[in-house]
């Protein structure tokens, strides 16, 4: 099966190709849903 998750995009902020946003201060943030639809984010503070 096909592995990863696709990360949400929004149009209100510029994300990379891969659907990461990166804050003023250097933090990444990228969304996605989980199975039941929920969204989640995963945080790389800068």
């Amino acid at each position: 099966g096909r592995r990863g998750v696709a990360f949400v995009r929004y149009d209100s902020l510029v994300q990379d190709d891969r659907g990461v946003w990166t804050a003023p201060d250097g933090t990444k943030v990228a969304w996605f849903l989980d199975p039941d639809g929920n969204n989640l984010s995963v945080v790389q503070f800068a």
